[in-house]
């Protein structure tokens, strides 16, 4: 018996199944554990970006997720300094609770991040999510005074695979480039050194970024099918600056502006691959930075590791001072988050958020309940990204600021009104105020942003609010301890 086909009708089938090869692949519905990617830059300052009215950087893609997405400009990093930002980013927690001992972790520090912490990568693993870290971590490093301890290390907190450095890329000696691998056995099982002692080894420095831009762009391939976060920390804009070499020369402001362009083409081709592979609508991207630009070095001609350091650092105005410092200068940063989609385009989030909120968001958007047995300080803020689809209401911000060593307490923030009762910049300059939990300083930063104006005397009210906010918080640290011990 024969039977007779349609030659145009097996034609039309191995069409359809052709193109069906170079089609991307259907994405699950947007709001069903969306992918979430978070960039967060080192040293990175407010103003250096197009959106914020930089004259000379040119920032597009950027830029682009501003006007198609939400733009937060009262946003926080939690901390002036590395380790303490990176801590809050990853566990939604004030860094005074993190029991580190120091706002910064060196390469030989005994103390890293504490096992029983739940991470970012650990809620969202909890719920299928694939967990890739591509960058710094700087979140402890296994050695001598810890006897090695895997926890140091990013594997022991809920991510799959990891590629970057140990801590900032000025260490010198103590910084490395480390990969994960299963067979690997340096500095302990589980990882391999790539590079060791990497501060001046200068044609590696001018390739990170393209190194971290290419595996963030093989891991979204490698997961489009499935839930994942990806965390890409680059260690760029921290001295020393570098850029690569399609980048070097490009910008107006010198190779500042060409390390700033680059990290944004590296945002472009994240957000080209997302699209290429069919799940931009599903994917939530979020910018930032750990602090603000390291002004300690404005005024440095010529140094030994940054070169002329005063022109490779960012600007933090309209704010006051920068790194290091809990004027608004070290902490206010870039906050953009995009969702094609979902976030209705051209969104401006007026109030205050930080990045202690992208952990709570983010577990209530995976499904996964928050972390029991300790104090969350961030909020679930879905309803500022669209109120339609995320009803309900976000707790007020309520905001201290802790640096200075050991997350020592400076500052508190409620609604417009910012209560400084300690003062440290690293330029040694306090600007000709005093600040003391006798006499603090009021500012309101949203009409006096740069912290000129003191308040105190006409707001005595507010000023007990607001230390009410600091003593119900010193009361929370006293009874919850960390999970190291006494903070």
């Amino acid at each position: 018996m024969s039977v007779w086909v349609c030659p145009a009708a097996v034609m039309k089938y191995f069409a359809l199944i052709l193109l069906s090869l170079y089609l991307p692949v259907q994405a699950r519905p947007a709001l069903e554990k969306p992918n979430v990617v978070v960039i967060f830059l080192d040293d990175c300052g407010y103003g250096d970006f197009s959106h914020t009215g930089n004259p000379t950087i040119h920032t597009p893609h950027v830029s682009r997720m501003v006007h198609e997405g939400a733009n937060f400009p009262q946003f926080y990093a939690a901390s002036p300094a590395c380790s303490a930002s990176r801590y809050a980013l990853l566990t939604g927690r004030n860094p005074r609770r993190s029991g580190l001992g120091s706002w910064v972790l060196g390469p030989g520090s005994k103390r890293h991040i504490h096992p029983q912490e739940v991470t970012l990568a650990e809620g969202l693993k909890h719920q299928g999510y694939a967990t890739g870290f591509f960058g710094k971590w700087h979140l402890g490093t296994p050695n001598k005074a810890n006897q090695l301890s895997p926890d140091a290390f990013p594997l022991a907190h809920g991510f799959d695979v990891w590629e970057g450095t140990n801590v900032s890329n000025d260490y010198d000696p103590g910084v490395d480039l480390i990969r994960s691998n299963p067979q690997g056995k340096t500095p302990i099982a589980g990882y391999e050194v790539i590079a060791k002692n990497i501060t001046m080894k200068m044609e590696l420095h001018d390739d990170l970024t393209r190194r971290y831009r290419d595996l963030g762009v093989q891991f979204i391939k490698d997961h489009k099918e499935e839930p994942f976060l990806l965390y890409l920390a680059p260690n760029m804009p921290h001295l020393p600056v570098h850029a690569g070499d399609e980048f070097k020369g490009k910008s107006l402001r010198g190779l500042y502006g060409d390390c700033i362009e680059e990290i944004d083409a590296m945002i472009g081709s994240l957000l080209k691959t997302l699209e290429d592979q069919g799940i931009a609508g599903n994917t939530l991207v979020i910018l930032s930075s750990d602090n603000g630009p390291w002004i300690r070095f404005q005024d440095t001609a010529s140094h030994p590791k940054y070169g002329e350091a005063r022109l490779l650092i960012g600007s933090a105005l309209p704010f006051r001072d920068g790194k290091g410092s809990t004027w608004e200068g070290g902490v206010r940063e870039v906050g953009v988050w995009y969702w094609p989609g979902t976030i209705p385009p051209a969104t401006v989030v007026r109030t205050p958020a930080s990045t202690m909120d992208i952990l709570p968001t983010a577990f209530a958007l995976a499904g996964e309940p928050l972390p029991s047995g300790r104090t969350l300080d961030g909020r679930d803020i879905r309803p500022f990204l669209n109120g339609s689809k995320f009803p309900g209401s976000v707790p007020e911000f309520e905001f201290v600021y802790t640096g200075n060593g050991n997350n020592v307490v400076h500052a508190a923030r409620k609604g417009p009104w910012k209560l400084h009762t300690k003062l440290y910049s690293q330029t040694g300059n306090n600007y000709g105020f005093k600040a003391s939990p006798e006499k603090p300083l009021l500012f309101n930063v949203e009409e006096d942003p740069s912290e000129r104006i003191d308040r105190s005397s006409e707001q005595a009210a507010v000023v007990g609010e607001l230390q009410g906010v600091l003593d119900a918080f010193k009361a929370s640290l006293d009874s919850e301890q960390t999970f190291w011990g006494a903070p």
